[in-house]
């Protein structure tokens, strides 16, 4: 009997480069879904990291019937306790610690002094994951200010919806028109659920930042607290709180004069932010806002005009404007 032969026909060139460029469409088709994917996981764990920070204020308040003091600015160690700065530097973030089930680090702080001497210095360059999104292209640590190596962060507390941090000598002097959210500079008492008359749900509480906000590339967020002296606290308060003055995602490039002192994310489109209520919302980049500066007590909230130019965006940086929210 004659052997059967099998015969195999290769591919020719032509076949395999439609090949090759089908697999290519497949793979360009295939890949915006996975990035999609991995967002929607990091910013799952960004909402995670705001509710367990969320929880842990509430947690202090529980205890202090209060929320912490977002910056410890006054105080003794420039050898004048009447003047406008002197103090330790801690920012809101340390005093959470022992409700983030850090408490052993937080022992090893010692409060009495300031954040740049020893041996808050050292433990200041301690990173910790619940304040990092994985979205956030920050390093673990960075060098700005008087804290070497200072450990860096993607949330910071809100504090006015007005633009800087206006001083005042002693806390009977402030003026909580303009320094109207719910952290401030020490100079400023603390403030609890009752002060919030807006209503927990329409109060922003921490908000999300970003590393790339200012012209070098970078943002100056801090777990612990911060200051521009080894010393005593003196500047630095964008290093843990931000106002509600500039859009969210504003950088310097854009124009923005502050960028250390604004919102914003690497997720698509806004950023997340903790409610004094506990909850989570995404706050879109297209939110209402006016950007109305400060003028003065008549002029706060823009009341002559019943709050027309005082965008949604500010009322929710302002605990006791008293004026109607909806659409954020």
């Amino acid at each position: 009997m004659r052997a059967k032969h099998c015969w195999f026909r290769g591919f020719t060139l032509v076949e395999l480069l439609v090949v090759i460029a089908i697999i290519g469409i497949l793979i360009a088709l295939l890949l915006p879904a996975v990035q999609a994917a991995r967002e929607a996981a990091r910013r799952s764990q960004c909402v995670n990291n705001l509710k367990q920070l969320a929880l842990a204020m509430h947690n202090y308040h529980d205890t202090y019937k209060c929320f912490p003091m977002g910056h410890m600015y006054i105080g003794v160690f420039d050898g004048n306790p009447d003047n406008d700065f002197g103090g330790t530097g801690f920012g809101w973030g340390y005093s959470i610690l022992p409700y983030l089930e850090q408490g052993p680090l937080f022992q090893r702080f010692d409060s009495r002094l300031p954040v740049g001497v020893a041996p808050n210095r050292d433990l200041m360059q301690t990173p910790l994951a619940v304040f990092s999104c994985p979205s956030d292209t920050k390093p673990p640590q960075f060098t700005d200010g008087a804290i070497p190596n200072s450990a860096t962060s993607s949330y910071q507390g809100c504090a006015s919806s007005y633009d800087g941090f206006a001083t005042a000598v002693t806390p009977s002097a402030v003026n909580w028109l303009r320094r109207n959210g719910v952290f401030e500079r020490s100079n400023r008492p603390p403030v609890g659920m009752e002060f919030l008359t807006d209503g927990t749900s329409n109060q922003f509480l921490i908000g999300e930042v970003k590393w790339k906000m200012d012209a070098n590339d970078r943002n100056r967020a801090r777990i612990y607290g911060g200051s521009d002296n080894p010393n005593w606290a003196q500047g630095a308060t964008n290093t843990v709180l931000i106002n509600g003055q500039w859009t969210i995602n504003w950088t310097a490039r854009q124009g923005n004069p502050q960028p250390h002192r604004t919102a914003g994310s690497e997720h698509p489109g806004g950023a997340n932010f903790a409610l004094a209520d506990g909850s989570v919302r995404f706050i879109s980049n297209t939110i209402q806002h006016t950007a109305t500066p400060w003028i003065d007590n008549a002029n706060a909230f823009d009341r002559p005009n019943n709050g027309a130019n005082y965008g949604v965006y500010q009322r929710l940086f302002s605990m006791a404007d008293g004026l109607p929210i909806s659409g954020f």
